[in-house]
């Protein structure tokens, strides 16, 4: 059975992006990776610089004790995912900012991929700082925020797993024997092992949380906000659901949390109500084709009844033109542009309909009005 799917489109077919760590790869990447995120390594291989000078480096970290009033040392929410302390580390980030400029800025654009930059890395940094003033609070241990440096781009590296899970979700990046890693699977991965850094005392506190919340941050911003090029906003692809982080066996149960959140949001105006989407099989060979129609939600003040009739005279519509012989081949290639003028002929009839019906009330008001008037 062939399955066609109306879903927010832009990574349909996912770029690949085969063996990376050969050197003629590595050469690739820093050559045809963008000129601004070159910047980016400049300023990081300067901020691992600046820890070599004294007290210079506590001016660039986010210092929680610092960050609020009476010091405000705001700029350190820009500034710190700049500062790198470990050489390896350096490289590391240098690398993963230039691979993230060469997979996603062809798909996004250059002002976008900075965007998903800043707004990541800022949120990380602001909610890191909370975690250590809850920390504060619970032990009125002062080293919890005057001691503590947030610094690094652990935050982007959680957030660049969500973004290549996201494009290319079914790319195996290891397989090796019976270990079988996909793309997928990298989010929830990373946590893990930075998780298991910290326990044996490879990594900071610090830089676990930071990817936590970088792989949460990253999440939401691509699902709700995210604008695309074609002009939907996020990304409500079932694939990219919450609970797809998890295991298999346990996303039932986070969905259950997940959406119930949702819908709170959604009741608090938070967040926007997901498309809905209906399912049509076809007319004479409905075996072999299926169909998965997204339709976003009607705006500019038009009654939920009424919405809800156009979309079902579209549906009626799409059903009426599947029943026609010879029609399935042509579907493979014509879905689109078919199902969307079905769509839209459908809602301009019937808002012609509405006009209709509604100009003889019009007249005969302007008729009484009239009459009152002479009177």
């Amino acid at each position: 059975m062939s399955v066609v799917s109306l879903e927010n489109p832009t990574y349909s077919q996912p770029t690949r992006f085969k063996n990376i760590f050969n050197p003629s790869a590595l050469v690739s990447v820093i050559t045809n990776s963008s000129l601004i995120f070159k910047l980016f390594c400049l300023t990081l291989l300067l901020g691992y610089l600046s820890t070599f000078k004294t007290n210079l480096d506590q001016l660039l970290c986010i210092i929680p004790g610092k960050l609020l009033p009476p010091n405000f040392h705001l700029w350190t929410l820009l500034t710190h995912s700049f500062v790198e302390y470990n050489f390896l580390e350096l490289l590391v980030n240098c690398f993963l900012l230039l691979l993230f400029s060469k997979m996603l800025e062809p798909l996004w654009g250059r002002l976008e991929c900075i965007q998903f930059f800043f707004i990541t890395t800022i949120s990380v940094g602001i909610s890191t700082t909370i975690i250590y003033y809850i920390l504060f609070v619970a032990s009125f241990d002062e080293q919890m925020i005057f001691n503590v440096s947030i610094h690094g781009l652990g935050g982007i590296l959680g957030g660049f797993t969500v973004a290549t899970k996201q494009i290319m979700p079914d790319n195996v990046v290891v397989d090796v024997g019976f270990l079988r890693i996909k793309q997928d699977n990298l989010p929830l991965l990373t946590i893990l092992i930075s998780g298991l850094f910290f326990i044996i005392g490879l990594t900071k506190p610090t830089y676990f949380i930071m990817v936590i919340f970088g792989v949460f941050y990253s999440w939401v911003y691509l699902r709700f906000f995210q604008r695309h090029k074609n002009g939907t906003i996020g990304d409500s692809s079932s694939t990219f659901v919450f609970a797809s982080f998890f295991p298999s066996q346990i996303q039932p149960f986070v969905a259950i949390i997940s959406n119930t959140i949702f819908n709170l949001m959604v009741r608090l105006k938070i967040c926007k109500p997901l498309p809905k989407r209906y399912n049509t099989a076809g007319g004479t060979h409905s075996g072999q084709s299926h169909i998965t129609i997204t339709i976003p939600m009607v705006k500019n003040n038009i009654d939920n009844s009424d919405a809800e009739r156009r979309r079902l005279k579209a549906l009626k519509a799409l059903k009426e033109r599947l029943k026609k012989p010879g029609e399935d081949d042509d579907l493979k290639t014509q879905w689109s542009s078919d199902t969307t003028s079905l769509i839209v002929q459908a809602v301009v009839s019937e808002e012609n309909e509405t006009k209709e019906s509604n100009e003889p009330q019009l007249e005969s008001k302007d008729v009484l009005e009239n009459q009152e008037n002479q009177s």
